[in-house]
């Protein structure tokens, strides 16, 4: 179970900027680690290990966008949010 979220200040500083995400994505997101919270393996997530990783996951926004962030104990720690081709 997850207790905390930890979100970095460059992160929030992206998602209240207009012109990095668009206001659907950022909505998007906060369901997403709602989701995350409630149930890791809800399906539309698609939350899994990065592949060659043991410690970093990710999750899908949507089908353009994921989540990284990696697990510490019962929290997360958010990495980033990339366009599915710029992930690893």
């Amino acid at each position: 179970m997850i207790s905390k979220i930890h979100i970095p200040e460059h992160l929030i500083k992206s998602l209240k900027s207009k012109k990095k995400f668009s206001k659907l994505i950022k909505e998007k997101f906060y369901w997403c680690l709602d989701m995350l919270v409630e149930d890791p393996q809800y399906p539309s997530l698609r939350n899994k290990t990065v592949k060659g990783t043991t410690d970093i996951w990710e999750f899908s926004i949507n089908k353009n966008y994921r989540c990284l962030y990696r697990k510490v104990g019962d929290e997360v720690f958010i990495l980033a949010i990339a366009k599915h081709e710029d992930t690893f």
